[in-house]
């Protein structure tokens, strides 16, 4: 038997957390990056958030690119030509602002769930892996990258409202298993913006890891963030040296070990 429902060996991974502002993006962009990067794999980022924030780092977002990721979703969807290449082994679908219209265009349609599935086969026998950086909410897209992938990984930040969310995602994923996507693994969720000093900080990780396994990685607040995205870089070429920087290093090895153990 298959152990994803693409037959073949690329894997896919979506970020997920239906709450904003808990480092969704950071871990998308340098979980992609790395991974072609450090590991020599052949990666395809996918932007599904119509605010553009990861395609932002890498491409010129003034203007609509006619291969953006609206298209995954339209009833002739893109193919893997055109994709935006970043580097010789790293490739972008770029988002659209038309990604807003996505739970209106698909409302009642009978493959509305599989739409970025069928485009994506297009063209995932190309890739090693495929990086979904999902909305901020579960809507039909963050829906369809669940049905899409092989994996989900849910950035998390330590607030009561952070946590909270953590058994809606849950509920989504398993709900998703039973019906539409039963390869669909847990890889883990990884703290970002984590503050060990806190006691705070160190009493969440046991209450969260009573009900899902957490990446053993923190990934620190740190302000060289921000500035790395305010110039359009990743932070492995702004800051290699940076405490940050290793840390998102260590992720994207851990998740790949993950990965190859499953």
């Amino acid at each position: 038997m298959p152990k994803s429902f693409h037959g073949t060996n690329v894997k896919i991974i979506s970020i997920t957390n239906q709450k904003g502002g808990v480092g969704k993006t950071t871990t998308a962009i340098h979980l992609a990056d790395g991974l072609s990067r450090f590991h020599d794999k052949k990666v395809l980022a996918v932007d599904l958030d119509s605010q553009k924030n990861m395609s932002s780092v890498f491409v010129n977002t003034k203007e609509e690119w006619p291969k953006n990721s609206f298209s995954l979703f339209e009833a002739e969807p893109l193919t893997g030509e055109g994709l935006a290449q970043i580097r010789e082994n790293f490739f972008l679908v770029p988002a659209s602002i038309r990604l807003a219209e996505v739970d209106t265009m698909l409302a009642g349609k009978l493959d509305g769930f599989f739409r970025l599935r069928e485009a994506l086969n297009r063209f995932a026998s190309e890739f090693d892996y495929i990086v979904l950086d999902c909305p901020p909410a579960l809507s039909m897209i963050t829906i369809n990258a669940m049905v899409s992938a092989d994996y989900v990984v849910i950035p998390i930040q330590v607030s009561k409202f952070s946590i909270d969310g953590i058994q809606t995602i849950l509920d989504s994923i398993s709900t998703t298993q039973k019906r539409y996507n039963p390869y669909l693994q847990l890889l883990g969720a990884v703290f970002c913006m984590h503050d060990t000093r806190t006691t705070l900080s160190k009493a969440m990780r046991p209450e969260v890891e009573k009900h899902l396994p957490v990446f053993q990685v923190e990934i620190p607040r740190s302000v060289v963030v921000e500035e790395a995205h305010l110039l359009r870089k990743t932070l492995f070429d702004y800051a290699p040296k940076h405490k940050a920087t290793q840390k998102l290093k260590e992720f994207v090895e851990e998740a790949l070990q993950k990965m190859e153990a499953a």
